[in-house]
Protein backbone atom coordinates (compact mmCIF):
# COMPACT_ATOMS: atom_id res chain seq x y z
CA UNK A 1 0.00 0.00 0.00
CA UNK A 2 3.24 2.35 0.49
CA UNK A 3 3.77 2.00 -3.40
CA UNK A 4 -0.32 2.81 -4.06
CA UNK A 5 -0.18 6.15 -1.15
CA UNK A 6 2.82 7.01 -3.09
CA UNK A 7 1.52 7.44 -5.69
CA UNK A 8 -2.33 8.54 -4.69
CA UNK A 9 -1.53 10.69 -1.33
CA UNK A 10 -4.36 12.65 -1.59
CA UNK A 11 -5.81 9.30 -1.46
CA UNK A 12 -4.32 7.46 1.14
CA UNK A 13 -3.06 9.86 3.59
CA UNK A 14 -0.26 9.64 6.09
CA UNK A 15 -1.92 8.60 9.94
CA UNK A 16 0.10 11.26 11.19
CA UNK A 17 -1.21 14.02 8.62
CA UNK A 18 -4.77 12.77 9.33
CA UNK A 19 -5.81 16.41 11.02
CA UNK A 20 -3.90 17.98 7.92
CA UNK A 21 -6.18 16.42 5.67
CA UNK A 22 -9.06 16.70 7.38
CA UNK A 23 -8.47 20.25 8.07
CA UNK A 24 -8.06 20.54 4.02
CA UNK A 25 -11.76 18.91 3.56
CA UNK A 26 -13.21 21.86 6.34
CA UNK A 27 -12.12 23.97 3.80
CA UNK A 28 -13.32 22.64 0.96
CA UNK A 29 -16.39 24.81 -0.73
CA UNK A 30 -19.32 22.71 -1.24
CA UNK A 31 -19.00 22.46 -4.37
CA UNK A 32 -15.15 20.91 -4.20
CA UNK A 33 -16.16 18.85 -2.12
CA UNK A 34 -19.29 17.52 -4.49
CA UNK A 35 -16.49 17.25 -7.28
CA UNK A 36 -14.17 15.30 -5.27
CA UNK A 37 -17.46 13.16 -3.91
CA UNK A 38 -16.81 9.83 -6.34
CA UNK A 39 -12.53 9.41 -5.76
CA UNK A 40 -13.82 9.54 -2.10
CA UNK A 41 -16.44 6.72 -2.58
CA UNK A 42 -13.85 4.48 -4.84
CA UNK A 43 -10.98 5.32 -2.05
CA UNK A 44 -14.19 4.08 0.59
CA UNK A 45 -14.78 1.26 -1.42
CA UNK A 46 -10.71 0.30 -2.29
CA UNK A 47 -10.61 0.23 2.00
CA UNK A 48 -13.65 -1.65 2.48
CA UNK A 49 -12.22 -4.33 -0.28
CA UNK A 50 -9.01 -4.59 1.30
CA UNK A 51 -10.53 -5.21 4.79
CA UNK A 52 -12.45 -8.19 3.50
CA UNK A 53 -9.21 -9.53 2.24
CA UNK A 54 -7.66 -9.00 5.70
CA UNK A 55 -10.49 -10.45 7.32
CA UNK A 56 -10.30 -13.27 4.65
CA UNK A 57 -6.80 -13.73 5.62
CA UNK A 58 -7.75 -13.65 9.40
CA UNK A 59 -9.98 -15.93 9.35
CA UNK A 60 -7.97 -18.49 7.15
CA UNK A 61 -4.83 -17.63 9.95
CA UNK A 62 -7.44 -18.88 12.68
CA UNK A 63 -8.52 -22.18 10.97
CA UNK A 64 -4.78 -22.75 10.35
CA UNK A 65 -3.91 -22.29 13.81
CA UNK A 66 -6.80 -24.08 15.15
CA UNK A 67 -5.94 -27.18 13.04
CA UNK A 68 -1.89 -27.16 13.97
CA UNK A 69 -3.15 -26.81 17.74
CA UNK A 70 -5.03 -29.76 17.01
CA UNK A 71 -2.39 -31.47 15.39
CA UNK A 72 0.13 -30.62 18.21
CA UNK A 73 -2.17 -32.30 20.83
CA UNK A 74 -2.53 -35.42 18.46
CA UNK A 75 0.85 -35.29 18.44
CA UNK A 76 1.55 -34.97 22.44
CA UNK A 77 -0.80 -37.91 22.85
CA UNK A 78 0.51 -39.89 20.89
CA UNK A 79 4.19 -39.62 22.20
CA UNK A 80 2.49 -39.72 25.93
CA UNK A 81 1.27 -43.25 24.66
CA UNK A 82 5.05 -44.37 23.61
CA UNK A 83 6.23 -43.56 26.91
CA UNK A 84 3.67 -45.66 28.98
Amino acid sequence: MNQVANEHPSKYPNPDESGEYLDDIDAMSLEELEKRLPEAQEALETIESKLEELMGLRDAALVCAAAMAARLAALKQQAGGRTR
